[in-house]
């Protein structure tokens, strides 16, 4: 088993607090008090995990945490007090060793892998938990300074969380030692760092140096929050030049909602149709390096929502189609239309933990809870689905899944270049071209079905002769087994209102 996260895999994000535990308690409301889900808890439902078809979990930080702040418990675990070693109420003593040392954690991983699951921990070296300064010298924190000062958004107090000063050589000796002790000792492959813009540059030349020289072979993603396409230039400095091996893809996250739930245009946000070199770019046609993009946009982590982000894909539907009666139906159509994009455009796709059992959440203000609600056991059967009378849930996982086995069963899809066939205000078609696969996506995002199958030409200009070959030699939809309509040059397909139809290679 290749440990390390690559474009096999879907990762599936598990806020470990609200899944599951032995003792786990759940409430209607939000509120953020610590329920009880352990890494115990992630054993004993690998099950479900495995029949959704997932290959990789990642789990928030295992850290010691701070007993409270301001009547809030640090549910979340991102307010670590001792980094050396695991906190105990993560801990049930249900499948896994009661110690705090470093070695449970090793255990957690491999159980996980001896079922085929990958794992992601995820670190924190930017703060530790408030009031939990103390326990550190007092100069390895930093002082706050003005907004307008250079420094500001890496020496910051996040959220008002002690800020560690990175410039110092003891506090980045103490962080990078550390990440070694959690990879020798708790047998981590992959990280995913939390919070990467605010840590000081000085942190990743040490760390490009001494933990990539110890483990060439980790993977690491870095959480870098910027939404925005114009920040694509940012985001790729830090995969060029601070050696993450991938980012999420948050410019991409915001494109696709934009896109399809507000319905703004295809051709603005994802890729433009190349009619014109001074037409604008969308988020897709900046993969190439060479023009300002990523140095390797298909090992980007592709996400629709997460547990920052302001809502749950399936709220944001539902803000956009309201109603529980066509309203809601609307809000399932464009919510796996969301999940058919995921799968289907580049990258490593990442579910958050309930969407695909259409689970909701918003986030009020500064308060995050509502976007992070305990997993609904109740609704899952014996099967490890959702039972078929949570109508919702149960359309929405089944789409979810199939999308994944898709995926996982098609190299065009996991590795294949991303080339634009039909860009407009509407429609979106693409192919993915692998070496010996080829799938081609179309996507109508009007509110009408099409009334006659959209032409598109094969282009020799712009495809290889064997990839033209492949299709004329027959794709089919992937559900239907439809064949994919080919006239010389012209395939064609009408694709209904508000969804994703993906022809691959029979």
């Amino acid at each position: 088993m290749n440990r390390v996260i690559s474009q096999d895999d879907v990762i599936y994000f598990v806020m470990t607090d609200r899944f599951f535990g032995r003792d786990k308690h759940s409430v209607e409301t939000a509120d953020t008090a610590i329920h009880g889900g352990t890494l115990d808890g992630i054993v004993e439902k690998l099950d479900y995990l495995l029949e959704l078809g997932v290959t990789a979990i990642w789990i928030t930080p295992v850290y010691e945490n701070i007993a409270e702040h301001n009547g809030s418990e640090p549910y979340h675990y991102y307010w670590p007090k001792n980094f050396d070693r695991l906190d105990r109420r993560l801990l049930d003593g249900s499948h896994l060793p009661t110690s705090t040392d470093p070695s449970t954690l090793r255990a957690f991983v491999d159980t996980c892998e001896g079922r085929g699951m990958k794992v992601i921990l995820d670190m924190v070296v930017n703060h530790c938990g408030y009031g939990a300064a103390g326990g550190f010298e007092a100069n390895w924190i930093n002082r706050e300074v003005p907004a307008d000062h250079p420094d500001h958004e890496v020496k910051l107090h996040l959220a008002g969380l002690p800020d560690f000063n990175h410039d110092r050589p003891d506090v980045l000796d103490h962080f990078i030692r550390n990440v070694v002790l959690w990879i020798r000792e708790g047998n981590v492959a992959n990280i995913r760092m939390d919070t990467v813009k605010h840590v000081e540059k000085a942190f990743w030349h040490y760390f490009k140096s001494q933990i990539r020289g110890e483990a060439p072979g980790l993977g690491l993603i870095g959480e870098v929050l910027s939404e925005q396409p114009s920040d694509i230039p940012e985001l790729q400095g830090y995969q060029n030049y601070h050696d993450f091996d991938a980012l999420f893809d948050f410019p991409l996250a915001t494109a696709l909602r934009q896109t399809l739930i507000h319905d703004q245009s295809p051709r603005h946000w994802l890729a433009r149709p190349r009619l014109h070199p001074d037409e604008p770019r969308g988020v897709l046609d900046r993969d190439n390096a060479m023009s300002g993009g990523y140095r390797n946009a298909n090992q980007l982590v592709t996400l629709l929502d997460n547990h920052d982000l302001q809502q749950r894909i399936m709220s944001h539907a539902r803000g956009k189609h309201t109603g529980d009666g066509e309203g809601l139906q609307w809000a399932v159509r464009v919510c796996k239309l969301c999940l058919g994009a995921l799968f289907t455009m580049r990258g490593v796709p990442q579910l958050y933990y309930g969407t695909e059992l259409g689970l909701e959440g918003w986030k009020q203000g500064s308060n995050d809870s509502d976007l992070r609600r305990d997993f609904p056991w109740q609704i899952i059967g014996p099967d490890h689905r959702p039972t078929a009378d949570h109508a919702v849930a149960h359309e929405i996982y089944h789409w979810t899944r199939d999308l994944i086995a898709l995926r996982k069963g098609c190299d065009a899809l996991k590795y294949g270049a991303t080339i634009t066939l039909w860009s407009d205000d509407l429609v979106y078609a693409y192919l993915r071209v692998a070496f010996d696969d080829v799938a081609l996506v179309i996507i109508n995002n009007g509110y009408h079905d099409m009334p006659h199958p959209l032409p598109i030409r094969l282009n020799p200009d712009v495809l290889p002769p064997r990839v033209v070959s492949s299709i004329k030699g027959g794709l089919a939809h992937w559900q239907t087994g439809e064949p994919l309509a080919v006239d010389g040059d012209v395939v064609g397909a009408a694709v209904p209102g508000k969804s994703i139809a993906v022809y691959r290679q029979t």
